[in-house]
């Protein structure tokens, strides 16, 4: 665990070597986000009877003793879908926060563990305790050009390098006073291109930050291609309604040859439990959201 003065030479080393630090929503949560004024533990949001996107391991958090905490990304877990790789976009949201290090300073304990949001996980002993360890999360050294000053190891690399089988990549998670973390330090806050009814995803987080004076900028996913950018809505069209499996897409006929394509290859990668991590909490927390607000906004 990391706590003290460390936080402080935590900061300076992500600072040093460029790193942004990430956190994404949905739709709803995003409301309630922004209300709140920070980024919420979901015991807070709960506390304050906010609307929020019910997650599966809901339960396991609460068991494991993180419900309280806030948690943070050292990756943008949507860029390799948008780049056009073999992946789900990201399944927690469609809104990315990416912060400053700085954000940190706000915190009286960060905990940097290799897995996280199972059964059975215990966050002191699982958190990396000393600022060089987090230093080796890192596949290059810190004098490397940035980018490559930010990419973590791969969970192959990272369980050799801390002899450990189970991992999944660095989880952060944060106590902070009030269970909010500012949203000052955000250095902008990333929208997938999705599109309901006509009105864009991006539209919706800009109106709903200027209703509550949000201070931060907003800016569209890039992404490799039209077809990628495309590809965004088709899947939101399929999964609006009942979430079919992908299975029931590769053989849906009246997808488009890159629908099914994408769909086959997240079955061969046996991907199929994100897929569906991901179509529901989009259905629940953005598609359904943006559906019934623009249908009440119309009539």
């Amino acid at each position: 665990m990391i706590t003290g003065n460390d936080i402080q030479t935590l900061v300076d080393l992500f600072a040093d070597r460029e790193v942004s630090l990430y956190h994404a929503c949905q739709l709803l949560d995003f409301q309630s986000y922004i209300e709140l004024g920070g980024i919420p533990s979901r015991a807070l949001l709960e506390n304050r009877r906010a609307k929020f996107t019910p997650f599966v391991t809901d339960d396991t958090d609460r068991e494991n003793n993180v419900w309280d905490k806030v948690f943070v990304n050292l990756e943008d877990f949507g860029e390799s879908f948008a780049r056009g790789k073999r992946s789900t976009p990201n399944p927690y949201g469609p809104i990315l926060f990416q912060l400053r290090p700085s954000a940190l300073l706000e915190t009286s304990d960060v905990a940097v563990c290799l897995w996280a949001g199972a059964k059975g996980f215990n966050r002191e002993r699982e958190a990396l305790n000393t600022i060089a360890d987090v230093n080796r999360l890192f596949l290059n050294s810190s004098d490397a050009p940035f980018p490559e000053s930010t990419h973590v190891k791969f969970q192959n690399q990272l369980a050799k390098e801390f002899g450990k089988q189970k991992t999944q990549g660095p989880d952060i998670s944060c106590t902070v006073p009030d269970g909010l973390l500012s949203v000052k330090d955000t250095i902008v806050v990333w929208v997938d291109p999705y599109i309901v009814n006509n009105h864009r995803l991006l539209d919706w987080v800009a109106k709903i930050t200027r209703k509550y004076q949000g201070q931060f900028h907003i800016r569209l996913r890039n992404c490799q291609d039209n077809l990628r950018t495309n590809l965004y809505n088709e899947i939101a069209e399929r999964i609006i309604g009942k979430i079919p499996s992908l299975n029931a897409l590769v053989q849906d006929e009246t997808c488009s040859p890159l629908l099914r394509n994408w769909a086959k290859q997240i079955r061969m990668a046996n991907l199929e439990w994100q897929f569906q991590r991901y179509a529901k909490y989009l259905h629940e927390g953005t598609l359904r959201v943006m559906r019934k607000t623009v249908m009440s906004d119309e009539h």
